[in-house]
């Protein structure tokens, strides 16, 4: 049975919350001016809606209409916009690296490697199991410490042998 979610599943870069406190840190200070009771509230504001804007620039729609699709089990209609996601990061890969600075993720992982890890699950779950151990395999090399990769390879090798031996 597939599952309702997508396999590359993000930690937390605890590092990332550096730049995020820096920005609200100037935040309060700037408008403590303004309104010494309610600052915070009004900081976090700005916040949030410099956030949705640095989104809105920098990041695809592409990502979150593969991942609507992974939850709807429609994972032959996900691969196009994980592709789309990939060639977006691959084009602009400073937007990916300084994700932490653009407030746009906390993740460890990047944007395109866990985007490279959900068009693998998808083929995965399409049946297509050597195109998705062939991407799997070209994370590993491009990401050698990435966890979903290692460990849907070893599924699927295991799965692989034990079909071998029956």
């Amino acid at each position: 049975m597939a599952s309702k979610v997508p396999f590359a599943k993000q930690q937390t870069n605890w590092l990332a919350l550096i730049p995020i406190l820096l920005v609200l840190g100037i935040l309060c200070l700037c408008f403590y001016q303004i309104d010494k009771q309610n600052f915070w509230l009004i900081a976090l504001f700005v916040y949030m809606m410099l956030r949705q804007l640095t989104r809105f620039l920098f990041f695809p729609n592409a990502i979150f209409e593969g991942i609507k699709l992974i939850k709807n089990e429609k994972f032959m209609e996900a691969i196009p916009f994980f592709q789309e996601t990939i060639g977006y990061y691959t084009k602009n890969h400073w937007i990916d690296e300084y994700r932490f600075f653009l407030l746009i993720s906390s993740a460890k992982s990047s944007i395109k490697e866990s985007s490279i890890c959900n068009l693998a699950y998808c083929y995965l779950q399409t049946g297509d199991v050597k195109k998705a151990k062939e991407i799997y395999q070209d994370v590993l090399l491009e990401y050698p410490e990435n966890i979903n990769a290692r460990s849907m390879l070893n599924t699927i090798n295991l799965i692989a042998s034990n079909t071998a031996a029956n």
